[in-house]
């Protein structure tokens, strides 16, 4: 038996949920106006969807290839044959040996371009013709699957690209990646509708159903990411590619607004500012996304990032459980439509999937449609702008639909709900701290909200405002308990340790046959038995490891099939340590949980 039971836990713990996840990666490279997205497998094999103008495929996505260390090279996929898609794909495919070259095939192809005579020469033979509903092995278990391509549409729908204002366009392949429950939308620059266009996007939508991240069409124009396709496809986040200062006006705000908007505030990145001001996108240069099926990482270029649960990830929120940690109602240094926000965190045991999560103040009542994970004690601020260039340098967050929320500078009452529970409120007037330029910091996270809970912020962030957005509060002084939570489900045991507060301290991760009566250690009481179990799981990588500074970790395990611990009850805990001092700082009650 305790063999079997030491197989239960040989394996190396992956997947830590305060980590990025790993799998598949997918980056929509910053080509300037155009669309260059690069596809690693979870076997490390590379695939690119277009390839951005000339010059970008040698300067640009090579680059990022190289960044992925690369086992093997798979398939590039052609939306249509237009210069800012395929210009740098032959680049691509003379500098790495991509197996075949897929594109939509040369119905009415009447690009006579330099560029487009070196896309077909690189191909050569590995060119192929997509086909509809073809599905193509990716590798490591992450497929794609052809939609629409010339205006027809999987199951039928679509109609005549001949008869669109902009039948190229309109021919555009659409592909949805799926990895696990994770799925992507890539269409090129798929019409629907707007500017006399044929709307192949409706029905097309309809064929892929819900996605979680949907790559915008034809880079934020009018033309393109129609109602339709916004209401079927569903997406919590959405990225789109365009250059700095184009006369296309891309990302526009009719879609920026469709895509963003009060009753559904969803995520949306883009690579650049776009061609104006237009408010409620984060501007990040190359986008990053990392799936490990379940849940998603989003990078920027410069490394703020943002977690996300796939959307069949949900979270009953209680009381207590999202909480409002700071507010910056009076920027100084940018405008308060461009620099306001609020900061939310989370400090008890796991992660919360903040899908249909309510924002409130006395002029507006913003709903999350974005699926963001909240780890414990990593703060998320929400902000009316999201471009850190105009906002006075916020750490990446959620980019606010335009004009939906403007904090008063002297009375408002911020409230989170969901579900219609009140998760947490701050009603402030009168003597309130912070004001000009000073944010208003929490002072303890376990006691109620009030002006004597609150404090005028005192360290300057981002180009000069103060404030600690995104990170602990200055003014904090919350005694946090030591916690433990276990995920246990047919193939995988999760255990998560929260510490806030004893970030870099040693923390263990402990399971035992029984709790109690325990042993001394140090100058603590252990609340698990020093049995065979314990003794086992002690010696397993990961158990004891050096917390994060942001005090939440985890760690996963594979069970065996059949588990022979089937229906066993058995006992977890968390343990912190100060190998400084050689104390033991804090520990949590011990957890019964069943094995499944």
């Amino acid at each position: 038996m305790l063999g079997l039971v030491l197989g239960l836990f040989a394996a190396l713990p992956q997947g830590g949920e305060q980590d990025a996840p790993v799998g598949l990666t997918v980056i929509m490279v910053d080509v300037g106006q155009g669309d260059g997205l690069v596809i690693r497998a979870p076997n490390g094999t590379i695939h690119c969807v277009d390839g951005g103008p000339n010059g970008q495929g040698s300067s640009s996505m090579l680059p990022a290839i190289a960044a992925l260390a690369p086992t093997g090279y798979g398939f590039t996929f052609l939306s249509h044959f237009h210069d800012d898609h395929h210009g740098g794909l032959d680049e691509l495919l003379q500098a790495r040996p991509f197996v075949f070259a897929y594109d939509r095939g040369d119905v009415r192809r009447t690009n006579q371009s330099q560029d487009m005579a070196n896309y077909i020469t690189a191909a050569a033979a590995r060119r192929r013709t997509l086909t509809l509903g073809q599905t193509i092995a990716l590798g490591g278990g992450a497929t794609i699957r052809v939609i629409a391509l010339n205006g027809a549409v999987l199951g039928g729908g679509g109609g005549d690209p001949t008869t669109s204002a902009q039948e190229e366009n309109s021919r555009s392949v659409a592909l949805r990646l799926e990895y696990g429950q994770f799925s992507m939308w890539f269409g090129g620059d798929l019409t629907g509708g707007g500017n006399s266009t044929l709307d192949v996007e409706s029905d097309a939508a309809l064929a892929c159903g819900d996605v979680d991240v949907y790559k915008v069409n034809h880079h934020g124009s009018n033309t393109s990411t129609s109602t339709n396709l916004v209401t079927r496809l569903d997406p919590e986040l959405a990225v789109v590619s365009c250059g700095t200062g184009n006369t296309y006006g891309h990302p526009t705000t009719t879609v920026v607004n469709r895509l963003n908007q009060a009753a559904a505030a969803r995520a949306l990145l883009s690579t650049t500012t776009g061609a104006a001001s237009v408010i409620g996108f984060g501007a990040v240069g190359d986008i990053r996304i990392d799936t490990d099926g379940k849940r998603y990482r989003v990078r920027a270029q410069n490394g703020d990032f943002l977690d996300f649960y796939v959307d069949e990830v949900t979270s009953t929120l209680a009381a207590g459980d999202v909480k409002v940690s700071e507010l910056h109602r009076n920027p100084n240094r940018v405008p308060d439509t461009n620099g306001e926000y609020v900061e939310v965190v989370t400090t008890g045991p796991r992660p919360l999937a903040l899908k249909g999560l309510r924002l409130a103040d006395n002029g507006s009542t913003i709903t999350l449609a974005a699926n963001y994970m909240l780890v414990p004690g990593r703060p998320l601020t929400v902000q009316v702008d999201g471009v850190g260039s105009r906002n006075g340098g916020l750490p990446l967050g959620v980019s606010l639909p335009y004009s939906t929320m403007a904090l008063s500078d002297t009375a408002d009452n911020v409230t989170l709900s969901k579900g219609g529970v009140t998760l947490d409120a701050y009603a402030y007037s009168g003597a309130v701290p912070g004001g000009d330029g000073v944010a208003a910091e929490r002072r303890n996270l376990a006691t109620a909200n009030s002006n004597a809970n609150f404090a005028a912020a005192t360290v300057a962030f981002g180009v000069g405002d103060r404030g600690s957005p995104g990170r602990r509060n200055d003014a904090d002084t919350t005694a946090h308990p030591v916690l433990i939570d276990v995920a246990s489900a047919p193939g995988e045991l999760v255990l998560r340790g929260t510490a806030l507060g004893h970030g870099l301290k040693w923390s263990a991760l402990g399971v035992a046959y029984g709790s109690a009566p325990g042993f001394p250690l140090l100058n603590a009481h252990i609340p698990l038995n020093f049995d065979p179990l314990l003794q086992l799981f002690l010696g397993t990588p990961g158990t004891l490891v050096q917390m994060p500074a942001g005090g939440y970790r985890s760690i996963r395990h594979a069970l065996p099939t059949p588990n022979p611990l089937a229906g066993v009850q058995l006992w977890a805990a968390h343990i912190v340590l100060d190998l400084n001092t050689l104390t033991i700082p804090g520990a949590s009650t011990p957890l019964a949980f069943v094995m499944p």
